[in-house]
This record gives structure tokens, C-alpha cells and sequence, in this order.
């Protein structure tokens, strides 16, 4: 008997009823009739809304779409989707029948095995959606490719303390943050800040805030303009990122069998 979501303190209750009512439900003469009610424990589905042939890792589920070899070189397609509905809406159109969202676990590492044994890997960006293996010979065989490395989303938060003027420059998760103008006025200071991540190969999601809340934020895109009330604005700022990452893990999941897939 599979006790479903109930778990085993709703099974181990069910044995006791029935133990105990073998030993004073019996048939001696003070014995009066009773019927029990009778409890089904509903099985849970044990086939899951993806296909055979289709690799979950984590909460994302990598959908093959195709393997082309040519000239020595073999391209994968792949498509990812989201155990979880996403939060930012959908198309009206989709099939609401599978709740599919947006991925949380990205493809990073690969490895592709040929017939032969020899081991060929190979590297996928966040935003790709192919990967290309580079084989030993132009007549080699696939046997097998796995996922030997993706990225997670790991919440975390850094701060740099900005001078007030103008190029002032310093080192965020996100990337580099500029001070690009300062404006002061006689009843305000107003300073405009960069965000350049175009050196991080994973950018992380991250919100441009500063510490001190006298600093009040004005929406901007690319970066972040801060306006301080009054004369006495403060000679520095602290800037902080908040958001998440994401970070390397290693696992090793098959995502395409050569013998399955014909």
C-alpha cells in the first residue's frame, strides 16, 4: 500500500484500527456488531507530465529537439521548461493542460560519447539553446550525451561605497558601477550611476539600491539616478546589489541515447 501524501503516521493509524478491532471486535457473547468504515488511500500518478527521453534536472526538464551530425561536427537542440507556472505571465494561446514555467536550472557543461569510447565536451552560454560537439573523426558515432555541469539561482547581496563625483568607479557581483554625473543644485544633488556587467559571462539579477533610504531612487535603465533633498548631501555613497546568481553545479544526467532515440 503506498500511503501517498498522507505518509506513513496515516498508515501506521490504519494498521492500529485494525488490530484493534480484531481483539475487541470478535464474536464473544457481550460483542455487539459494528461496521468499521472502510479507507482507500488514493495512489499518487507515478508517470509525470514529460516524456520519455526527456531529462529533469532539478525543477527544469531539457526537451531534445534534434541531433544533426555533419562534417565532423554534431549539433544538439535542445528546449528548456519549468516544472513551476511562471510568474510573469503567458501565452493565451499555450496548452494550460502542463504547468510549464521558467526554467531555474540553466545547461552549462556537457559531455558527448561516441561509440567508440572517445569523450568529447563542450560549453553552452545562458541563452543558448544548441550545443555543438566537435568529433574525433567525420565517420564517429554518438552513443550518449549528458549534462555534466548547469547553473542554479542563489540569492546573495554586495556593497561598494561610491564617492560623489564624477568617473568614481567600483566592483559589484553584478558587474562595475559608475558614477556617470553628478548634479547639484541649490536644493538637491542628483547623481546618475552606471551598471556595466558585459564582462560576466552569467550576469546575476540583481536591483541597484543605495543604503541610506535620504537617497531616493528614480527609475533608470542600465544603471541607477539617486536624488539627495537639500544642501548637505554626503561626500560618498554606499550601493548595494540585491538579487541572485547563478552558480555552477556538477551532476552527470543523460539527455539524449542514440539507442533510445532510434
Amino acid at each position: 500500500m503506498n500511503a501517498g501524501r498522507f505518509g506513513g503516521g496515516f498508515l501506521t493509524g490504519v494498521v492500529l484500527a485494525v488490530a484493534l478491532s480484531g481483539v475487541f471486535g470478535g464474536d464473544g457473547p457481550d460483542a455487539t456488531t459494528s461496521t468499521m468504515p472502510s479507507t482507500t488511500v488514493p495512489e499518487p500518478s507515478v508517470e509525470p507530465w514529460f516524456l520519455p527521453g526527456e531529462a529533469l534536472i532539478g525543477a527544469t526538464v531539457i526537451l531534445p529537439v534534434g541531433l544533426e551530425v555533419e562534417d565532423g561536427v554534431a549539433f544538439f537542440d535542445y528546449e528548456l521548461a519549468g516544472l513551476a507556472p511562471t510568474l510573469f505571465g503567458g501565452d493565451d494561446d499555450a496548452d494550460t493542460s502542463v504547468p510549464v514555467g521558467d526554467p531555474l536550472e540553466l545547461p552549462e557543461m556537457w559531455e558527448l560519447t561516441t561509440v567508440a569510447g572517445d569523450i568529447v565536451p563542450a560549453t553552452t552560454g545562458p541563452q543558448a539553446s544548441s550545443v555543438r560537439f566537435e568529433l574525433p573523426s567525420g565517420d564517429a558515432d554518438v552513443a550518449t550525451i549528458s549534462l555534466v555541469g548547469w547553473r542554479i539561482p542563489v540569492p546573495f547581496g554586495d556593497s561598494v561605497n561610491l564617492p560623489v563625483e564624477s568617473g568614481a568607479s567600483g566592483r559589484l557581483r553584478g558587474g562595475t558601477v559608475t558614477v556617470s554625473s553628478v548634479l547639484e543644485q541649490s536644493i538637491s544633488t542628483v547623481v546618475s550611476i552606471d551598471l556595466d556587467h558585459s564582462d560576466v559571462l552569467w550576469p546575476p539579477e540583481v536591483a541597484l539600491r543605495s543604503r541610506d533610504p535620504r537617497w531616493r531612487p528614480a527609475g533608470r535603465s542600465g544603471g541607477l539616478q539617486l536624488t539627495w533633498e537639500g544642501a548637505d548631501a554626503p561626500d560618498s555613497i554606499v550601493i548595494e546589489d540585491v538579487g541572485y546568481e547563478l552558480r555552477p553545479v556538477s551532476g552527470s544526467v543523460v539527455v539524449y541515447e542514440a539507442a533510445v532515440s532510434r
